[in-house]
C-alpha cells in the first residue's frame, strides 16, 4: 500500500513529532511504500509586518501546500492520505488537493485544536469548554491563543470558517483518535462517531522491560514545563515526599520559576535534566521507580505513557481525561485527583513504601504494552484504517 503521510511540525518538538515518526517507521519497516509530506511553524516567522499578516491570513488554506501535495499525489501515486498535525503553515488546503485528485484522507486527532484555539480546552489553570459549548468567540474575548485577543481571534475565525464550509466534517474520511475520549470529544462537537476510531498511541522498537523496581531510586516527569503539565502541582506534593528523588526532563515556559521553587524551598530531591539525548531518556526510563503524569488539562493519550509501559515502569497519573481509560488504578499504576498536591503525595509515597506492589504493578504495566501498544498491533490498526478508506473511495468512485 502507498501512503502520503502529513504533518506540520511544531517550533517546539513534542509527543506529536514522536507519533509522526514512529508510525512513518512502522509503515516502512513493515513493508509500506510511504512519503512524507513536512512543514514547520517555524516558517510563520518574520520581522515583516506585512509578511506576518499574510501568514494570519493564509491560517485557513495555504496555496503553496495545495500545489505541493497535488504534485506529489501524481508523481507518488498515493492509496491514502494520512495527515497529523496540519496547523499552521499545512492548512486544511491539504485535505482539498486530496479530494481533487480523489485521494482519501485519515486525520490523526492528537489534540481539540478544531474546538479550541490553544488545542488544550484548558484556560486560567483548569479545564474549559467554554468554545466547543457555546462559540469559539469565547476564546477570543479571553485571549486564549498565546495571550493575544488579535492572535486568537484569526485561528477562530479559521476554525469557524471550515465549520462553516463543512471541511472537518466531509472532507476527513476517518479520524484516528487515542483513546475513547478523545473520540466523545469529537462527536460531541459535531463529527459522526462513524468516521472515527480509536487507535492507542504505540512504542517502536519495543525497548524491552526494564530492570527490578526495588533496585531504583528516583521517580520521573517527562515533558513540557508548562502550566497545563501540572508541574507546579508536582513540585508542590513533593515537599511532602523529601527523601525520594525525584527527576524532571523537558523544559518550557515554567522552567526558570520551577527552579526557583525549588531553591526557595530547599528541595535538593529534585533535578532539573532540561532535554537529554536518546540514550538518556531510555537510562532515565529504565532507571526510574515509576513515572509521574500530573496534566491538569485534558490529555488525549501521552505518548510517555506508552513508553512507561514499554519499559514496565508504573504510571502516577491525574484522574482526568483519557488517563482514567489508559491507567488501572493498583493495576498498572495508580490516579490521584488532577491539581490536588497532598493527593499526590499520598500516593506518591504509597508506591515508596509498597515495594512488592509496585514490583507486580510494573509487571502489569509491561502486560499492558504487549496487549494494547505494541507496534504489531499498531500496524494491522493502521491498515484496517486504510484499507476501510480505500474500499469506501473505490465504491464512491463506481457510483459516480
Amino acid at each position: 500500500m502507498r501512503i502520503l503521510i502529513g504533518h506540520n511540525h511544531y517550533k517546539i518538538p513534542g509527543g506529536e513529532d514522536a507519533v509522526v515518526t514512529a508510525e512513518y517507521s512502522l509503515l516502512k519497516d513493515f513493508g509500506a511504500d510511504v512519503l512524507l509530506y513536512k512543514r514547520n511553524n517555524v516558517e510563520l516567522d518574520s520581522r515583516s509586518i506585512t509578511t506576518k499578516f499574510r501568514n494570519m491570513r493564509q491560517l485557513g488554506w495555504s496555496p503553496e501546500t495545495y500545489r505541493d501535495i497535488k504534485t506529489m499525489i501524481r508523481r507518488f501515486r498515493p492509496d491514502v492520505a494520512h495527515f497529523h498535525n496540519i496547523f499552521y503553515v499545512m492548512t486544511p488546503a491539504a485535505y482539498f488537493a486530496c479530494r481533487d485528485e480523489d485521494v482519501p484522507v485519515v486525520q490523526s486527532q492528537h489534540n481539540f485544536r478544531i474546538v479550541c484555539s490553544n488545542g488544550l480546552l484548558y484556560r486560567q489553570n483548569k479545564v474549559c469548554e467554554d468554545c466547543p459549548n457555546k462559540s469559539l468567540w469565547q476564546g477570543v474575548y479571553h485571549g486564549c491563543y498565546g495571550n493575544s485577543r488579535v492572535l486568537t481571534a484569526f485561528i477562530a475565525k479559521m476554525l469557524m470558517d471550515h465549520w462553516k464550509k463543512r471541511t472537518w466534517q466531509d472532507m476527513v474520511d476517518m479520524y484516528i483518535t487515542a483513546s475513547r475520549f478523545g473520540r466523545q470529544k469529537l462527536i460531541a462537537a459535531g463529527i459522526d462517531g462513524g468516521k472515527i476510531t480509536v487507535k492507542p498511541n504505540f512504542v517502536y522498537p519495543d525497548p524491552g522491560v526494564s530492570g527490578k523496581i526495588r533496585c531504583k531510586r528516583y521517580a520521573l516527569y517527562i515533558g513540557r514545563l508548562s502550566a497545563e503539565k501540572g508541574v507546579n502541582v508536582l513540585l508542590a506534593a513533593w515537599r511532602s515526599v523529601p527523601d525520594f528523588p525525584l527527576r524532571i526532563i523537558g523544559d518550557g515556559p515554567l522552567s526558570g520559576s520551577l527552579k526557583d521553587y525549588v531553591q526557595r524551598h530547599g528541595m535538593s530531591n529534585v533535578e532539573f535534566c532540561g532535554y537529554v539525548n536518546q540514550v538518556e531518556y531510555e537510562q532515565n526510563m529504565r532507571e526510574s521507580s515509576f513515572l509521574i503524569v500530573p496534566s491538569v488539562c485534558y490529555e488525549n493519550f501521552p505518548r510517555v505513557v506508552a513508553e512507561a509501559f514499554a519499559y514496565g515502569v508504573p504510571v502516577l497519573a491525574s484522574r482526568l481525561g483519557s488517563l482514567e481509560e489508559i491507567i488501572e488504578d493498583k493495576g498498572n499504576g495508580m490516579l490521584f485527583e488532577a491539581g490536588n498536591p497532598p493527593a499526590l503525595a499520598q500516593q506518591a509515597q504509597w508506591l515508596i513504601g509498597h515495594g512488592n506492589e509496585l514490583e507486580q504493578m510494573a509487571v502489569r504495566a509491561r502486560d499492558t504494552f504487549e496487549q494494547k501498544y505494541s507496534a504489531h498491533q499498531n500496524y494491522e490498526q493502521l491498515m484496517t484504517v486504510y484499507q476501510k478508506v480505500t474500499q469506501q473511495e473505490s465504491a464512491t468512485c463506481a457510483l459516480s
